[in-house]
């Protein structure tokens, strides 16, 4: 054997033993977040509320983490419990960046939006009208749009629970990079909804308008989490998580009844979310491009089983 195929084995244990877990590097990222917050905030001058729910929440993950890591170990547990503290961390983080970006007051782009739409030939209020005609579409409609963190739920209970380890991981991730995407693209190009562009908002719930609108005249002073509403148009992220729930059940029995449910809510997001058919195709462009930044990142870093 020569030198060269001696060294280089070394080498290669040399990066694994130096390299980060996934799960460190998912906490850097929530990090660097939180540290860009902070400093937007102070910035601002806007403050921010957690709230007794969050912090209770996520104190429970966290204790539940060290109970089935360290007193009674369980990995089942303790992974969902670790999946599941990253998750709320990352999203309250985003939640935050998301409204300080709204503050940036780049000019709307819903006009381009809606003629974008009708290059394709989909004509939004027409289609809006059509399905708050059939009131029971419209209900359907409306349960699959909020069902998301539901489905969230289920689906690292079911993951966690059967041992399918990484692929709770794999969804962990192509949810945060899909959203770290969408929250740039959405930043530099702001929409204040179909809804608002169209003249329904009487129609709707338009539940994000009074937020946005407060952001963008500077007239919100605190961001309170308990309230927080998405605020994001285009690209649509409801989209794009619906595609990720299809792709994280695969392989389990969530999957024939995730699809259905997933593809109506990516629909749904065009009457319920108030979101331009652009947004939908846009959100779900985004999560392959998400999965291949995945895909290199996981041959990076190290499984997270070597650090239970």
């Amino acid at each position: 054997m020569s030198n060269s195929e001696t060294v280089l084995p070394s080498v290669s244990a040399a990066r694994k033993q130096s390299a980060i877990t996934e799960a460190n590097a998912l906490w850097l990222i929530i990090g660097i977040m939180i540290a860009i917050d902070a400093v937007w905030v102070r910035l601002s001058g806007i403050g921010v509320s957690l709230g007794p729910a969050f912090v209770a929440g996520l104190t429970t993950l966290v204790a539940l983490h060290l109970i089935y890591t360290r007193l009674r170990p369980n990995r089942h547990i303790a992974q969902f419990a670790l999946t599941s503290m990253q998750l709320v961390a990352f999203t309250a983080a985003g939640t935050v960046l998301v409204y300080l970006t709204v503050t940036s007051k780049f000019p709307l782009i819903d006009r381009q939006l809606e003629t974008t739409d009708a290059a394709i030939g989909f004509n939004w209020l027409t289609y809006f009208d059509w399905v708050k005609y059939h009131p029971a579409l419209d209900q359907a409609f409306g349960i699959a749009y909020d069902s998301s963190i539901f489905q969230i739920f289920v689906l690292l209970v079911i993951l966690n629970v059967t041992g399918r380890f990484e692929q709770a991981r794999d969804f962990t991730w192509l949810f945060v990079l899909t959203l770290l995407i969408i929250i740039v693209f959405a930043w530099l190009f702001p929409a204040e909804s179909a809804w608002a562009h169209f003249g329904v908002e009487d129609r709707v719930d338009a539940y994000h308008l009074a937020d946005f609108i407060a952001l963008r005249a500077g007239q919100m002073k605190e961001i309170a989490l308990a309230k927080a509403n998405g605020l994001i148009t285009f690209p649509s992220f409801h989209a794009a998580l619906g595609l990720i729930l299809i792709i994280a059940t695969r392989r389990t029995f969530l999957f024939l009844i995730f699809l259905p449910l997933n593809v109506m809510m990516i629909v749904s997001a065009l009457t319920s979310g108030g979101h331009y058919m652009i947004d939908i195709f846009a959100g779900l462009a985004v999560v392959p491009v998400a999965a291949l930044i995945r895909r290199s990142l996981k041959r990076r870093c190290q499984p997270d089983v070597a650090a239970f």
